[in-house]
């Protein structure tokens, strides 16, 4: 609590008082104008008044005391509340700033996931293939099949290419890669000395697609396997066929060349 002060006194007062006190100090001089008990009670009066401006003013000051302390208390609350609601932000910027970290990591993974379905289902999803001028879909199982069968012959694995393009074929028979496949798998039968599987394979290509881009290979293929098997009049008898068959083809000029140019 703040220490009360003395009262000041006004300034109005103390002029008055000044020039009232050296009158009452001449009054033994001035008996016949005034009494004793008048000055008395006039000096009396004066200073009552004196008392009740003097309490006035200090209850005024006191009042003024009052109510800075009560701003000053407002203030500091007000400070608090400033500080607290400061506080309560910065927790709530860094919850804030949690959540944005935490919903980038689940974006992040969804969209990481939702790539590998993507990619999953792809693979499952058929596959546009060109092969041989020949242009269809394939599923992704299919396709794989096919391609191991075909590195294994690549790899002069005739007999992994036979097995693995035989069981192609028996899996896939409406495949678009059937005519390939049996152009490829005679050809298996071919390398491993198979020549009465691999003219039995060449044939069946012939008969289901004798417009196919390798019909003509497939039939200078069964003229090899035939002379591979001694028969030379079945294989020239091949080879006619296959000049008047397809006879711009790279294959017919092979054959006219095997026969002497007398087809």
């Amino acid at each position: 609590m703040r220490a009360q002060t003395a009262p000041k006194s006004h300034p109005l007062l103390r002029a008055l008082l000044c020039g009232v006190l050296p009158l009452l100090a001449a009054l033994p001089a001035r008996a016949g104008l005034f009494s004793d008990d008048e000055a008395r009670q006039a000096l009396i009066d004066l200073r009552s008044r004196y008392e009740k401006s003097e309490q006035a003013h200090g209850n005024k000051e006191a009042e003024l005391a009052a109510r800075i302390d009560q701003l000053q208390r407002s203030l500091l609350d007000l400070n608090t509340q400033i500080e607290r609601l400061r506080i309560e932000l910065a927790q709530q910027q860094g919850s804030n700033e949690v959540l944005t970290r935490d919903l980038s990591d689940i974006q992040r993974r969804q969209k990481d996931l939702q790539q590998g379905v993507d990619e999953r289902v792809s693979k499952l999803e058929p596959q546009k293939v060109t092969l041989d001028g020949k242009e269809f879909l394939a599923d992704a199982e299919e396709k794989r099949q096919y391609d191991e069968a075909m590195a294994r012959l690549k790899a002069s694995d005739f007999d992994g290419a036979s097995s693995g393009l035989a069981a192609f074929l028996k899996r896939w028979p409406a495949s678009g890669y059937r005519e390939t496949a049996l152009y490829w798998l005679g050809n298996a039968y071919y390398g491993r000395g198979a020549y009465k599987e691999a003219v039995s394979t060449f044939r069946t290509l012939l008969s289901v697609s004798p417009d196919h881009t390798r019909a003509p290979e497939a039939m200078l293929s069964i003229a090899n396997c035939q002379i591979e098997l001694k028969d030379q009049k079945a294989a020239r008898r091949t080879l006619g066929d296959l000049v008047k068959a397809y006879p711009k083809s790279e294959a017919a000029q092979a054959a006219r060349d095997r026969l002497g140019g007398r087809t």
